[in-house]
């Protein structure tokens, strides 16, 4: 059975996805991290009038002369009072952010003026330039226009343009998610080991990797070896349908993975065998009369964060109506040699300065049984199916700085 390109999963992946999660209205401050649900309107224009980009003097370009000048300083405007009007041959006094006067159409920095008694001493005109440090209004934004557009992630500076326009709270798409973590070999954190078991990692992995795409409704559940209690709690689990499943492991057909014959009575599932390394099993579909959209990831850690990072999060992202679903990828010279293979590997790596560029640095072990290199790399290159290249040849190469933006 030939394996699937990645690229094909994930056009797959893409072309089934829906709108997912229910719409929240939030006040702002709740709402970072998340994605829009519906687009942002100016309430008002930005800035509301032509204002002062710098502290100086507002004046008429014409009073300035081809000479020296002393004009009177017959206004003062603070940000936040009303422009009032500047009578020809005077001068403004004005501080940044203030609404220029009627009649003004040129702002001069305080430090190329001399201040005297009531006067100033302004830069020849030859100097200066009609419209110089104008702010106009509408600058930023007119009232009534779109300024942000559904899908868009609510970072700090999404939240600063909202609250510049008016909005006081926004809409945004919060989808409920279910993580499952299988097998009695699992122990919770804090709890004392024991032999033959180990640590759950993949589940809080999971939900972090969840939280930090801007997904924070999600409940964590720990399925046994059990064909019968796994049977149970996934009904429960559909009585009330989350948007969307997510497990690791416990899909493959071992005696054990009871889970996979479950979600087969329950849903309607497809398994694949991708061309990705780490990773390979990988299990998409639909399960319960609800659709719920069903992840099944494989169960070693760091194929668990690569195929989130390049399957599961760009189809979350087509969900929410987001673009692009990746970032486009750094063209970045590699210091080591990649082989030719039959998969498409995703190394982790991190971007270090040497001889005035960057260059990516391997780790030396990359196991897909180990998170601790996922740890020291700050991003993953892309070495195609069937590649190889020379030290010093370029690879493609994605931040997770970049992946969870």
């Amino acid at each position: 059975m030939s394996l699937m390109p990645v690229d094909e999963a994930r056009a797959r992946l893409l072309d089934s996805a829906r709108p997912l999660g229910r719409v929240a209205r939030l006040p702002l401050a709740e709402a970072r991290g998340g994605w829009l649900a519906e687009p942002v309107a100016a309430r008002v224009t930005v800035p509301p009038h032509d204002n002062s980009a710098v502290d100086g003097i507002a004046v008429r370009h014409v009073d300035l002369g081809d000479g020296s000048v002393t004009l009177p300083v017959t206004l003062r405007v603070p940000a936040g009072d009303p422009p009032g009007e500047l009578a020809p041959g005077g001068a403004a006094r004005i501080f940044t952010g203030a609404p220029v006067p009627a009649g003004a159409d040129t702002v001069l920095m305080q430090e190329d003026c001399e201040f005297g008694e009531g006067t100033v001493t302004p830069p020849p005109a030859a100097r200066a330039q009609p419209g110089q440090n104008i702010r106009p209004a509408g600058q930023d934004a007119r009232e009534g226009d779109t300024v942000l557009v559904a899908g868009t992630r609510v970072s700090a500076r999404v939240i600063g343009l909202a609250a510049s326009v008016g909005a006081s709270e926004l809409a945004v798409r919060r989808p409920r998610v279910v993580v499952l973590s299988s097998g009695d070999e699992l122990l919770p954190a804090g709890a004392p080991p024991a032999p033959g078991k180990i640590y759950n990692s993949n589940g809080p992995l999971m939900e972090s990797l969840l939280a930090d795409s801007g997904f924070p409704d999600v409940t964590a559940l720990w399925l046994p070896d059990d064909r019968g209690r796994t049977r149970e709690a996934l009904d429960q689990l559909l009585a009330d349908p989350p948007d969307l499943v997510m497990a690791s492991g416990g899909v493959s057909v071992g005696e054990e993975d009871h889970l996979r014959a479950v979600l087969e009575e329950r849903g309607d599932l497809d398994f694949w065998r991708l061309a990705i390394k780490p990773g390979k099993p990988f299990t998409f579909g639909r399960l319960g009369d609800a659709g719920v959209p069903f992840f099944g990831l494989p169960g070693n850690p760091s194929a668990v964060l690569v195929c989130y990072l390049m399957l599961v999060l760009p189809y979350l992202r087509r969900c929410l109506g987001a673009g692009p679903v990746l970032p486009a990828p750094y063209r970045l010279p590699a210091d080591f040699a990649v082989k030719p293979g039959p998969r498409q590997e995703y190394l982790r790596v991190r971007r270090v300065a040497r001889d005035g560029g960057a260059v990516l640095e391997k780790h030396p072990n990359q196991s897909s049984g180990m998170l601790s290199s996922a740890v020291w790399a700050d991003g993953l290159a892309v070495a195609p199916v069937g590649h190889g290249q020379a030290a010093g040849e370029p690879l493609d190469y994605y931040s997770f700085a970049d992946l969870l933006a």
